[in-house]
């Protein structure tokens, strides 16, 4: 698998689009019609980006079959789960056909700001200066490797995109930490999506 290929986001420094298919961090995401906001414990999640892969410069092999990712987390950011759908919550979807702006219910909990985003080819830049919400390449390390680089899962996740703390849109994980997302490889677990979480 080629891990250079690597696509990073840059949060705002630009007039917006508007575009409601463009990547972005709190604004209005999309969905299947039909499809509910997420929630957890009865309370709406806390929604963080949404990542358009089909408008990134360099997309890693791993999310070549995916269109389009919003991720959603439990409001608290708590210990969050391994996998998905316990108190955060990835949705992949592999055409950009048929999605629609799913509406905000009352009460749901909001970032400080949202950002309209652009993607950069980050492929000839150095690891180390990668810190960056980003697909593909090598996850950024805090403290650690992420867990599946040493603990053993039978769906054999492999990382391939990562959330940084993104102070203008007032998101932090933790002290200026960052979420490792990996995805299912093992046969029948592409579906699978596993997240690590570290900070300073």
């Amino acid at each position: 698998m080629d891990h250079k290929k690597v696509s990073i986001v840059k949060v705002g420094g630009f007039r917006p689009t508007g575009d409601p298919f463009a990547s972005h961090f709190g604004l209005t995401p999309l969905r299947i019609p039909g499809e509910e906001w997420p929630s957890t414990g009865g309370k709406p999640m806390l929604f963080v980006c949404q990542l358009n892969l089909k408008s990134a410069p360099s997309p890693p092999p791993l999310l070549k079959d995916i269109a389009l990712i919003t991720f959603f987390v439990d409001p608290e950011l708590g210990e969050l789960a391994r996998g998905n759908g316990i108190n955060w919550q990835l949705s992949a979807y592999p055409t950009l056909e048929g999605l629609v702006p799913l509406t905000r219910p009352d009460g749901a909990p909001r970032l400080k700001r949202g950002f309209e985003c652009r993607w950069e080819d980050g492929s000839d830049r150095d690891e180390d200066d990668l810190a960056l919400t980003k697909a593909g390449g090598y996850a950024s390390e805090i403290q650690s490797e992420p867990w599946w680089d040493y603990d053993e899962d039978p769906a054999q996740p492999e990382f391939c995109l990562q959330i940084n703390s993104e102070e203008k849109a007032g998101l932090f994980w933790g002290d200026g930490g960052m979420v490792y997302i990996a995805r299912g490889t093992a046969p029948g677990c592409e579906n699978q999506w596993f997240l690590d979480w570290q900070c300073y």
